[in-house]
């Protein structure tokens, strides 16, 4: 199972492909995320990146991992917010739904942290 700061770590560096910036933007240190690609790295048994000491490039691992779940992880989070705002008052059912492995596992921890948050929300996947 893939923890959500593995997840958004991933993420942000496909997106930044450089340590320093994915650092900036999650407010941790360059150190902090080269330890969590690399415990993400070791979870999956293959590297996600190509690193040198001057490049960071997605490895086609990477590249098929990133394509399928940067949609499902904006919609796990879009969905999230949506049943958060109403007033912070967060009642109710919240369905949701997935496609593919990785995103089914990423669902399921975002429902339970949603869950823990919200105990009074019913969540259905």
């Amino acid at each position: 199972m893939l923890e959500r700061h593995e997840m958004e770590a991933f993420l942000a560096l496909a997106e930044e492909l450089h340590f320093g910036r994915t650092a900036e933007r999650l407010h941790v240190s360059t150190a902090r995320v080269s330890q969590t690609i690399a415990k993400l790295e070791r979870r999956v048994g293959a590297p996600l990146f190509h690193r040198t000491s001057h490049r960071v490039e997605l490895a086609p691992l990477g590249r098929d991992l990133y394509d399928e779940v940067r949609p499902a992880w904006d919609r796990i989070s879009a969905a999230v917010v949506r049943a958060v705002e109403p007033g912070r008052g967060v009642t109710g059912t919240l369905r949701v739904a997935f496609t593919g492995r990785a995103a089914g596992q990423l669902l399921v921890a975002a429902a339970q942290e949603f869950r823990a948050r919200h105990p009074d929300c019913d969540v259905q996947i």
